[in-house]
């Protein structure tokens, strides 16, 4: 490649109110069909309290033997109700008043999955009860919730002990697991999943940081502004920024419709940092109507933001849009290929299918025949990869523009834009059959390149057979990225986040699909690098073609258990499971997505199909490789 210029034994004993349990909890879990909802800037919205029942057991019976107990007892951990009080119940007085949830959670099936096994001592006063299930996640302090490999164990010991010492006493927990155990049923009941916000390096866009947290008391405000404050996960830090230093302590008051945020910090302020990353985090309380943050104890005014006062901004408010998670706005036009040439439309969603017009500039003309193509999310430029996948080229969207010619003499496959006007291409690159001779060759050519006055690459080469990926600063500048971590898979697809900090991948491996989301990280030296990557939706198959549709979800072409491909809405925060969007339509072949907009697909006989509704796909146009900017 050349750059011109630039370049994852079974209980099964009947429980007294177990069934009214599951009957009750049912109607909270999370379900895997549903609509496509446009976002409103980016990310989900609703009731997050909607579908919570308060669970109210009645505690162990008398006489319970062991087994009984340490199963009654991961029913009723559920409970959320006054601190814990059901569960506490099975335990001795000390070990209730002692037992402090560090806030993990270790998540199995259901109780049919369990099995539990108890050795009781010579003197009958103390017991151990193993309990064993498959793993099938955890969410750790910070909230996050991370699915685990299939065939983990979960094996947790509980030490029982009669009550008073008494051989005829009951048995009663006496030291057990600091963390919560909960069935996956539970965990939809009791918790939900909120987004933290942080800024991109460049702050033009805000990024969600998925958490799951319990609905169950009254605090949830407060956590959520107190995990704000202390910062991003430990796998989205280093992609992102607080306007909040490390270490910064809040003082909060919250009541029933308003948060104050008192906050201390030495050096610059960016003020409307502070209130964008609190007002989106709180958008998603529909209880909290208004905010005030007080800076070193002076109030910061943010005029415009339709609150009371100044002083009182509304999280909802228009003011924040700027620097909204979607990193795109509500007029956004959607982009397609038809006969060679680039064509676009607005007002999708409204029915509005007649008012198309062809792109402006050269690519739009088909003046270049293009492969695959991407709009700047400020729909100001196109990209493209020229028929054969030799050449990447550049136009502006207007009369008179040329074409640049911006990566050559290699194998292109995937293209798209973040908010910054950075241009993300992959390269496929052939299998050396001088294997590390021909690497050392490279590192050689690298080095030898970097020494010029003009060099056009930087970062460590890909190894032979590995994936390239090339960033282009501001579409031009160009900079190997370091992808080391995909060194044994293929990349299929490929998409940045429109804020630039998260890609999106479909990856093979072993004729295995699956779909990956990794983090980019840039150091102080400006090398890049795309690892750190998490898989989503192992239940999904066949994995076709994927795209953010807001900046906590994606759209992915797939199947599930066998069935037919069809498109499917899947959440960032790991828990919640794939949705289906709408009934399939066959031969779907691509699939885009943007906040506030439609689903878009085309089909491989030529023609664009949208969905705004959560059964129902409608053929619009005819045409190919339907996109929205990014």
């Amino acid at each position: 490649m050349t750059a011109p210029g630039r370049i994852t034994r079974a209980v099964r004993a009947s429980l007294a109110g177990a069934m009214v349990c599951v009957a009750m909890a049912a109607c909270a879990t999370v379900p895997t069909t549903g609509p496509v909802v446009p976002g409103d800037g980016g990310d989900t919205a609703g009731d997050p309290y909607g579908g919570y029942v308060r669970l109210l057991p009645a505690g162990p019976q008398p006489g319970i033997d062991p087994e009984g107990l340490v199963s009654g007892f991961l029913k009723d951990m559920g409970s959320f109700e006054e601190d814990h009080k059901a569960a506490r119940s099975y335990m001795l007085p000390d070990t209730g008043e002692a037992w402090s949830p560090d806030g993990t959670v270790k998540v199995f099936a259901d109780l049919d999955t369990v099995d539990l096994d108890a050795e009781i001592s010579s003197d009958g006063l103390t017991a151990t009860v193993r309990m064993r299930s498959s793993l099938v996640a955890t969410i750790d302090e910070s909230g996050k919730y991370v699915s685990s490999d299939s065939g983990r164990l979960l094996d947790e010991p509980f030490v029982l002990a009669r009550e008073d010492g008494d051989p005829d006493g009951d048995w009663r927990i006496q030291s057990l697991p600091e963390e919560l155990i909960l069935s996956q049923l539970d965990v939809e009941r009791t918790h939900r999943p909120f987004n933290l916000y942080f800024f991109n390096p460049a702050r033009s866009a805000l990024v969600p940081d998925p958490v799951y947290l319990p609905v169950s008391n009254e605090q949830l405000p407060e956590r959520l502004l107190r995990k704000l404050i202390s910062g991003p996960s430990e796998w989205l830090d280093p992609a992102v920024e607080s306007a909040f230093p490390q270490g910064t302590t809040p003082s909060l008051e919250v009541d029933a419709e308003r948060a104050v945020i008192d906050v201390s910090v030495a050096g610059d302020v960016d003020e409307f940092a502070m209130g964008a990353q609190i007002a989106w985090t709180l958008r998603q309380l529909p209880e909290i109507q208004e905010f005030t943050l007080e800076v070193n104890g002076s109030e910061v005014d943010f005029p415009g933001s339709d609150g009371e006062s100044a002083d009182r901004p509304r999280p909802g408010s228009d003011h924040w849009s700027r620097v909204n998670p979607g990193a795109i706005s509500g007029g956004v036009r959607g982009y397609y290929m038809h006969e060679g040439q680039l064509w676009s439309a607005e007002d999708w969603d409204e029915g509005n299918f007649e008012d198309v017009e062809r792109v402006p500039g050269p690519l739009g003309a088909g003046d270049s025949l293009l492969e695959r193509f991407a709009v700047s999310v400020d729909e100001s430029t196109v990209a493209g990869i020229t028929q054969g996948a030799g050449e990447v080229v550049t136009s502006f969207t207007s009369p008179g523009a040329g074409i640049e010619e911006v990566l050559s003499d290699g194998v292109f496959t995937e293209l798209s834009w973040d908010v910054d006007g950075n241009l993300w291409v992959v390269e496929e690159t052939e299998e050396s059959e001088e294997g590390d001779a021909a690497d050392e060759a490279e590192r050689e050519t690298a080095e030898e390149e970097a020494d010029t006055e003009d060099p056009v690459e930087e970062g460590p080469p890909p190894a032979p057979g590995a994936t390239a990926l090339w960033l282009l600063r501001g579409g031009e500048e160009v900079v190997r990225v370091d992808v080391s971590g995909l060194r044994d898979t293929s990349v299929v697809h490929f998409q940045i986040s429109r804020d630039g900090t998260r890609a999106a991948l479909v990856t093979e491996a072993g004729g295995e699909r699956s779909l990956q989301v990794g983090r980019v990280v840039e150091d102080a030296d400006g090398q890049v690098e795309l690892g750190s990557f998490v898989t989503l939706a192992r239940e999904l198959q066949d994995i076709t073609d994927v795209a953010w549709r807001s900046s906590d979800q994606l759209v992915v072409l797939g199947g599930r258990d066998g069935g037919t491909a069809q498109a499917f809405l899947v959440s960032l925060d790991g828990g919640t499971p794939a949705a289906s969007a709408g009934t399939p339509v066959a031969s779907m072949m691509t699939i885009s997505g943007a906040p506030g907009q439609p689903l878009v697909a085309g089909s491989d006989d030529g023609n664009i199909w949208i969905s705004n509704d959560p059964l129902n796909w409608q053929n619009v146009v005819e045409g190919g490789a339907p996109t929205f900017p990014g």
